[in-house]
Parts: structure tokens; C-alpha cells; sequence
């Protein structure tokens, strides 16, 4: 394959150096094929197919396929939870409800 040109790698990605002067990806105007090795900071217009091996999170909200986003806690969380928060009886009852 031939090495893109910087006219091609541009109409493909915006870039722009944080206060570090470490050189960012700062908007991808195209589909990604592949992994992306770091953090997505900001919003996903489309899909994401495959797994998200990290956390989701929005500090505004935002929304999921047109829905609001909202956390919810598995039963193994909300166990995890519990017991820290010293809640060890009602911990053992959503446990023994997830058999």
C-alpha cells in the first residue's frame, strides 16, 4: 500500500497539541477500522461494534442509541457495595437471589 499523503491523512483526522505539547487526534471525520488504543474523549456519532474494554462515562448525561445514558449496577456491584458499606445481610440476599 502506498503512504497517504498529508492532504489525505487531513482529510481523514484534525489534530492539535494539548498544554504538554504532546500531539492529540482531535476530531476523526471518517470510520475507524481497527482499535483505538487509548481514550475516546468526546462523542461517538455512529456505532461501536466489538467490546468497550474500559469505562463509559458522561459527565452530561448524553445518550446511547437516542436513549438518555444511566448507570446500572449488576447485582455483583450492587453486593460489592453493600458490604463495603457494612450492608452484609442485605449483600447476602442479592447474591442468593442471583443463584
Amino acid at each position: 500500500m502506498k503512504e497517504p499523503t498529508i492532504k489525505e491523512i487531513l482529510e481523514l483526522v484534525d489534530f492539535e497539541r494539548d498544554t504538554h505539547g504532546v500531539l492529540r487526534i482531535k476530531t476523526v471525520k471518517n470510520t475507524v477500522w481497527g482499535d483505538v488504543g487509548s481514550n475516546v474523549l468526546g462523542n461517538v456519532v455512529g456505532s461501536v461494534y466489538g467490546d468497550v474494554e474500559g469505562d463509559v462515562k458522561s459527565n452530561v448525561g448524553g445518550t446511547i442509541n437516542g436513549r438518555e445514558w444511566q448507570f446500572v449496577e449488576t447485582p455483583k456491584e450492587k453486593a460489592i457495595r453493600l458490604i463495603r458499606n457494612g450492608e452484609i445481610e442485605e449483600a447476602i440476599k442479592i447474591l442468593e437471589e442471583g443463584e
